[in-house]
């Protein structure tokens, strides 16, 4: 019988004081890991307490993200780094593409299978963004979601 985890309240704090919760997981740069991403994500929001609410819309964050890694990159391993302060919770994937290649939201034709990602990130997030990794080489694409209710 597997034990279950309390799960503690997540109580926010302005920003003086705030807590800050951090957690990473890093995978291979294959297909698979899309879907991996997005159960990491789900169980880290559920561990810390967070609403669901919000855990979906990481999800689809953390899958867009680990997507275009997987498929527009030549990376061998994709990082997920989450952070919780305040009111947000920010997103960043790390990758091993390199800085020039851009990372926009484009227009998809109605016929058009993919392409719509970058809008839905653009649609949930507060903000997000690219900028280069500062520890290796490649990029991170960053988003911050905030907090239901708050």
């Amino acid at each position: 019988m597997a034990l279950s985890r309390p799960v503690i309240p997540f109580t926010p704090s302005g920003p003086v004081g705030a807590a800050v919760r951090r957690e990473g997981f890093e995978l291979p740069a294959h297909a698979t890991a899309v879907a991996d991403a997005r159960e990491k994500v789900r169980g880290q929001v559920r561990n810390w307490g967070l609403p669901e609410e919000l855990g979906r819309a990481a999800q689809l964050v953390v899958s867009e993200f680990f997507t275009n890694a997987v498929v527009h990159t030549d990376s061998c391993r994709v990082r997920c780094r989450l952070q919780v302060s305040g009111q947000r919770l920010r997103i960043e994937v790390c990758d091993e593409g390199d800085e020039e290649s851009q990372v926009t939201p484009r227009e998809a034709a109605a016929e058009d299978v993919n392409g719509r990602g970058l809008q839905l990130v653009n649609a949930l997030a507060e903000t997000w963004g690219v900028r280069s990794e500062d520890s290796h080489s490649g990029r991170v694409v960053w988003a911050e979601l905030t907090l239901p209710g708050l």
